[in-house]
């Protein structure tokens, strides 16, 4: 009789033993402020897909879908800190933890180019700039004198803003605001007219500037050495702007011309697409890749809603580098 019993308990923790190292070795839940981490290149888009987006990398000349249910908006390289919408809701992510971006209506969210902040426009009385840090989780108190024109700024660099906008004491000008000292200063002075277009690159901060004659000038400004240069006073319209290997590339229009992605030299403007593809969609901007080829979205029938992606390469050549979709968003991508 013992024997039997000893038997029976023996099958019964053959049994029960490996179940139980089963159950503690299941994977625990991840808690509701974590999230996937994303290693992404420059030229990562979002393609609509059957009435969603879906999210593509980048890599070695092509497209490939990323395993993720979340809308990436914005994507800083150096931290792989993004910016996405998860379930419906905003968040900002820092290193696999995400933040809420609470605020429900919100306009020009930015991540800074060190990925570690956030800001945006809110509806307070006029439009109000809120600015987080993602890492600590809390708004940064931001203590301006000027009352910023429309939503016309971008991030100067990783501690600072640049926006456009009028003092407390009348100068009209573009200044610039860092959050670590919450010191504001007048970069530029604009003696007459107002600016249009506003965006900050890694050595230059550049904007077009309308007189009061409507004269549009693209102006420069070297962030090193603060010098003021005029680039072209041909543009009738500039939707994006970048800087690569020294080569300034723009989508928008010149005067006498069309919508394109134009190459400035020389104070002069060059046309880079004509035929091929047959429309250019300057709203959607540029990206550089890793390789330095320019980035664009376009599309090859003038009647037709589907899109690509179309690379300008070193050489001269265009190319389709995606297929057909109704709509293609570039993240706005920080390398």
């Amino acid at each position: 009789m013992k024997s039997l019993k000893r038997k029976c308990l023996s099958i019964l923790a053959f049994i029960v033993l490996p179940l139980f190292i089963l159950g503690c070795s299941k994977e625990k839940p991840k808690p509701p402020d974590v999230t996937e981490e994303m290693k992404l290149n420059a030229g990562a888009v979002l393609k609509s897909e059957e009435g969603t987006y879906k999210l593509y990398n980048y890599k070695n000349g092509k497209y490939e879908q990323v395993k993720t249910n979340n809308i990436i908006l914005a994507y800083d390289k150096s931290s792989s800190n993004y910016i996405s919408i998860e379930n419906s809701k905003p968040y900002a992510v820092n290193g696999g933890q995400k933040f809420e971006i609470k605020d429900s209506e919100y306009s020009q969210l930015k991540l800074s180019k060190d990925g570690k902040n956030i800001s945006y426009f809110i509806e307070d009385n006029g439009l109000k700039l809120k600015i987080f840090d993602i890492n600590e989780k809390k708004e940064i108190e931001m203590k301006s004198n000027v009352s910023i024109s429309g939503t016309l700024y971008d991030w100067y660099n990783v501690n600072t803003l640049v926006y456009y906008g009028v003092s407390n004491d009348g100068v009209n000008g573009l200044f610039t605001y860092n959050i670590k000292e919450n010191k504001e200063e007048l970069l530029y002075k604009i003696k007459e007219g107002y600016l249009a277009f506003i965006k900050g690159t890694i050595d230059n901060v550049v904007f077009l500037q309308l007189t009061l004659e409507n004269k549009k000038e693209l102006i420069m400004i070297d962030k090193k050495t603060k010098d003021v240069k005029i680039l072209t006073d041909n543009i009738e319209e500039l939707s994006d702007i970048i800087i690569n290997k020294e080569k300034i590339y723009f989508t928008g229009k010149i005067f006498d011309n069309i919508n394109s992605v134009y190459e400035l030299n020389n104070n002069k403007a060059k046309r880079l697409v004509y035929d091929f593809p047959a429309v250019v969609k300057i709203k959607k901007g540029l990206k550089v890749d890793d390789n330095g080829n320019i980035l664009f979205v376009g599309s090859n029938n003038g009647s037709s809603n589907e899109e690509q992606v179309y690379t300008y390469a070193q050489d001269g050549s265009i190319s389709a580098i995606s297929k057909n979709s109704p709509d293609f968003v570039f993240l706005d991508y920080r390398s």
